[in-house]
């Protein structure tokens, strides 16, 4: 639940403040001194204004120890200092320096010490210097690219097992139909070895040559039947 309103806002008088109005709330609050609850001012005061209204314009504009005018170079030190530490609490900004206002001090920051600070080549955010910022967003730009990188690479190595697994699968098949000796393709596996050593790989493919030249042997070395009982004619 937010916080409840302050009025109903009906039939309630909007735009600048009259000197009228200003008068009827000055002499109400010096009257009654400290305000403890600015939702009942307007009532009391026979205005037909917003309780918040009257509240900013009382802070802003009516409190007679209001301070206006340019701020000094002191008080720019010392809104950055209090910035660094407070960031954009404003309100908490403000309360260091008696007679300003909150909006008065964000104003300033915003048209004027905001611009200063970039010039002398420091973030308004951070406080510190634009290289430094700039180098740790790319350190970190950097290393989400190496983890990015590492990724793909895994990726592209799941891959290749995976193809290497279905070829073993289909080789396997070949081998059982045509009633050959495939045991030695257990060594292929890559389920059961993630990283095999080169000399089981090379012994597995010589096996795996071995096996089909002589596959090709016996298919050019054979013979049908009718043929091989048949003698030529004598002569």
């Amino acid at each position: 639940m937010g916080r409840k309103p302050c009025c109903d806002k009906v039939g309630l008088k909007r735009g600048p403040w009259t000197i009228e109005e200003d008068h009827k709330l000055i002499n109400f609050i010096f009257n009654n001194g400290t305000i403890p609850c600015w939702r009942n001012v307007p009532k009391l005061a026979g205005l037909l204004r917003c309780g918040k209204s009257c509240r900013l314009r009382w802070i802003n504009y009516l409190r007679p120890d209001l301070k206006r005018g340019t701020f000094t170079e002191s008080e720019e030190e010392q809104i950055i200092l209090l910035h660094s530490r407070l960031g954009n609490r404003w309100s908490k900004i403000a309360s260091h320096f008696p007679g300003r206002t909150d909006n008065e001090i964000k104003n300033n920051w915003n048209t004027k010490i905001k611009k200063k600070l970039k010039l002398l080549g420091l973030d308004p955010v951070t406080h510190k210097p634009v290289e430094d910022a700039g180098k740790a967003d790319g350190n970190k730009k950097q290393e989400e690219s190496s983890e990015t990188k590492s990724e793909d690479v895994v990726e592209e190595i799941q891959v290749s097992l995976d193809e290497t697994n279905d070829f073993l699968k289909d080789y396997e098949m070949l081998c059982k139909s045509l009633e050959l000796d495939y045991s030695y393709t257990s060594s292929f596996s890559m389920e059961e070895s993630n990283n095999p050593s080169m000399a089981e790989e090379e012994d597995s493919l010589k096996q795996w040559v071995d096996c089909v030249d002589s596959f090709l042997s016996w298919d050019d070395n054979f013979i049908p039947p009718e043929e091989e009982n048949s003698f030529p004619p004598p002569e």
